[in-house]
Formats: structure tokens, sequence, C-alpha cells
């Protein structure tokens, strides 16, 4: 659900629109089961975090989000606003030092990133209208329309080429998406033909191949990820990628057999990683519908990758594709009135986290660092209020929430017969973490673990603590500790995301 360089009032369009389309769903799977540990050979498996769309490049904003943790950050490179207003009568559209091609911001984006100790993920995202092949209606403003493969082929090689480390005082930059939610009509027309059959995973397919080969050559030890996927489906409007991604990759059958369909797939479908924007209408174990993706789903998505991978449908750099989450989010109450209470969205950040890593999800996008400015007459349904900090008058003013510290330090424990806990320390570092549990006396340590090389740390402890629903668990990595993590669960329910 990205936005524009500058959050225009078109935001708010695509807001609204965002929330009857996820509202539309009405399918409220209430799922209370308790998330497990992860398996024994997971616990080397990292969980690295970002911020997407921050809206600023202001370098305080770039500390800041590693401060919280992150290691990674996604920037937009809007092909419109890159590249030349019309299309020149003579120009090389593959080479970046062409006088057509503007890149001040994506730069100064990419330098404050990497000053920051940051990894910058460079997503591709729009496209000019010369490069568009259909129109896109007015009520769809945000929309691209059917761009040319050729020329999405020459923008991407000339970014690779620009971020490749070949060009001096430019950081090299190692991964490139391509373009943003495709399976939705908000970002991409057409979805269907007029015969209501679909056609943009079909589109798409040609998109992703022509700007794996423009990246791969220029940059060829660059990494290409698919566009992330929009999470639910909702007729005549979207399509759920779980449909998308099956029509893509030429892949049939059902969610728990998921099979290749005849043929070869036209050579197949060219990417290295996966991603998905699992936004959920409801909790960390929300479910949707058979071909949405919501937090809860990811098992299902992953099966389908699986397969695909054994089927030779993805070709890309790894022997099993690897998935990641690059937005995901819920708006907080405060400020938005509309927002999951700050005591939820605290328990349910960390409790994504552990979802998302259980499910073998590697690095995982929070959407976004600081709450959007709320215009005059604008609603806080139309505004963005899911970002780590609380909005001040200036950035230097701004405050992180309660919520932020359960995204730096993320823990969960549930009880059982044993107490079941995981978590990943500040910044991933290894070392010693202290588990204490609430009592009449205070704060006592019941166990003490060790962090993995990437900050993973998890086990059962022998005590029946927590099993009245009473008590709370912490874990102390350093001088820091995690948020406490209340033993009386919060079961799933209905809430969009956007408040």
């Amino acid at each position: 659900m990205n936005r524009a360089p500058s959050e225009p009032a078109a935001a708010g369009v695509v807001r609204r629109a965002w929330s009857l389309l996820l509202g539309a769903s009405l399918c409220l799977a209430i799922v209370a089961t308790l998330l497990g540990v992860g398996k024994a050979e997971a616990a080397t498996r990292p969980l690295i975090t970002g911020v997407t769309n921050t809206y600023t490049n202001e370098p305080l904003a770039f500390r800041r989000i590693r401060a919280s943790g992150g290691r990674m950050v996604r920037v937009q490179l809007y092909w419109g606003a890159a590249a030349p207003r019309s299309r020149p009568a003579s120009w090389n559209p593959y080479n970046p030092s062409d006088p057509g091609y503007n890149w001040t911001e994506s730069d100064e984006a990419v330098r404050n990133a990497v000053a920051a100790g940051l990894t910058p993920v460079l997503q591709v995202d729009g496209a000019p209208s010369w490069a568009q092949r259909c129109t896109v209606p007015h009520s769809l403003a945000g929309a691209i329309c059917d761009p040319d493969p050729a020329d999405l082929r020459a923008f991407a090689h000339a970014a690779a080429a620009r971020y490749s480390g070949r060009f001096p005082g430019v950081p090299a930059v190692r991964y490139f998406q391509a373009l943003n939610e495709p399976n939705l009509s908000l970002f991409f027309l057409p979805q269907f033909e007029v015969n209501g059959n679909l056609v943009s995973p079909y589109l798409y397919r040609e998109l992703i191949n022509a700007f794996y080969a423009g990246v791969k050559a220029a940059s060829p030890n660059a990494l290409v990820l698919l566009a992330g996927l929009g999470p639910i489906a909702v007729p005549k409007y979207t399509i759920g990628p779980i449909q998308f991604a099956k029509a893509m990759l030429c892949m049939t059958g059902s969610k728990r057999r998921p099979r290749p369909l005849p043929g070869d797939c036209g050579g197949g479908v060219s990417f290295d990683i996966f991603a998905i924007q699992p936004y959920t209408t409801g909790g960390p174990s929300h479910e949707g519908r058979p071909n949405d993706v919501q937090i809860g789903d990811l098992w299902k998505l992953q099966r389908l990758i699986r397969a695909a991978d054994d089927a030779d449908r993805i070709k890309g750099a790894y022997r099993r594709t690897p998935l990641w989450i690059t937005e995901f989010s819920w708006d907080s109450k405060p400020p938005d009135p509309g927002g999951l209470p700050m005591r939820i969205a605290t328990r349910w950040v960390a409790e994504a986290l552990h979802r998302a890593w259980s499910a073998g999800v590697t690095r995982f996008f929070w959407y976004t660092l600081r709450d959007g400015a709320r215009h005059p007459g604008q609603s806080f349904s139309e505004a963005l209020e899911s970002g780590l900090y609380f909005r001040g008058a200036t950035l230097a003013e701004d405050r992180p929430k309660p919520l932020e510290r359960a995204f730096r330090f993320p823990f969960v424990a549930y009880p059982g017969r044993k107490l079941a806990v995981w978590g990943r320390t500040p910044n991933s570092r290894r070392g010693k973490v202290r588990i204490q549990v609430k009592s009449r006396r205070g704060w006592v340590t019941v166990r003490t673990l060790r962090a993995d090389r990437a900050g993973i740390f998890e086990g059962r402890i022998s005590t029946g603590y927590g099993r009245d629903h009473r008590g709370a668990a912490r874990a102390v990595f350093a001088k820091q500790r995690s948020p406490a993590f209340s033993m009386k669960p919060v079961p799933d329910f209905y809430h969009p995301p956007f408040g």
C-alpha cells in the first residue's frame, strides 16, 4: 500500500479504498490457538526487520530506524519521477548517465540509509505515462496501466547500473523490487479482461521477467524481489494473492497440495525473493479466505512457493525461494480513535514478528516510521497512524510509541505444561537473555537462554506459571527489557488494519 513521494491528497482516496476493500472481505476466522515455538533447526534463521515508506530523506529518520532494531529500509524509486516526463526523441534509456534521468531523490535516500548502517531495498514504483499502454481512470489515479515490459527492462537496467557501486559517491544497492501490489486495482490495471478472465498475473509475469533481465544485465549479483502482493481477494477489484501467484507461476491444486500445470510456463518466472504484504482484518493469527494471504495464512503461501520451486517454475538465485514481508502494520490508538488500543498493538507487534518467523519469513518491514500528518478536514480513517513514532511538529520532536519497543525487542511467552518463550534481541545481537516472570516480590529470573548469532532465542521452561492467565513475562538482554507479555491471551477479533 505504497504512497506517492510526498503523501499527496490522493493518499486519502487510496486509504478509503483500501479500507473498503479490506472490509469487503467480511471474513473473520477466529483463531484462538497459541503460537508454537519454532523448530530446532530454525534456531539460526534470522528475523531481520526494517521500515518502508519513510516519506523523508532526513538522516535522522534513517538513524531512528536503526535505533529501532531495523537493519533494512525500503526506498521508493519512482520511475515516473526519475525518468523524463515525455519520451525524448533521442536518448538511451539503458544508460543511467543519460541527461533525461534524475536520480537526486533516490541517491540521497540511499546515501543516508547506508550512512545510518541500513541496507536499502530500492522499490521501483509507478510508471511514466509514456510507458503505459492504456489509460488510468480518474477514480484510480494512483494506479499504473499495462506498462510496457521493454520500457521497464530499460529502466531496471539503468537503475541497477546506477546503484551497482560503479558510480563515485553512490553506494551499491543489492536489492531491487519490481512494482507494488499488481494484484490490486488500486495500483495496477487491468486486473481482468472484459469477459472477467484474469489478466494481471500474465501481464506481471512479462514485467517481472523483463525487470529481472534488466537488473541482472547491469548488476549480476543484485537480487530481485517480486512485487509485494496485496492480501485479499475482492470480486471485480482485486485478485487474491494465492490465485494471482498460481496463475503467474502456472500452478493449480488445493492450498495443501499445490501442483504445476502441464508445460514449462513459458520458461518460468524470474525473481529471487517472493514478497507479500499480509495486512490483516484481525490479529496476528488471523486467517482469510482460500485465496487470501493475511498474517495467519503464510503457511499456505509457503506451500505454494515450495511446490513452484520443486516444479522449477521460479528461476532465481535460490533453490528454496525466500519469503519476505515488505509491508505490515496496524494503526494505533492513540492517535487514531479507530486504531488498535496501544496495549493490544504492542502485544500484537511481537506476536506478528513471531508468527512471521515461525512461518519461515526472514525479512519483515513495518509500515511506517512516523504517523502521517492529518490534513484539515481529513478524518482519522484517511490518515496514517501506523508509525513506530507519534508524529510531532518536526521529525526531531517525534516520540516513540510503546509498540516501538516490541518491534525493537520482540518477546512472546505462552503458558501451558511448560512456558514456551521466543524473542529476538535488540539489533539482533548474540548473548545471554534472562527470562523473568512477575511475582509478588517483583520480577524473578526463571531461566537464562542464549541468543544465537541472529539474536534469536527460544525455549520451554519447566513451570506452570501463567496457566491461570495471571501474571506476565519479559526478557532482559544486557540492560534492555522487552515489553511485559501478559499471560492473559488476546483472542483474535475483527479489526481493519487502518482504523
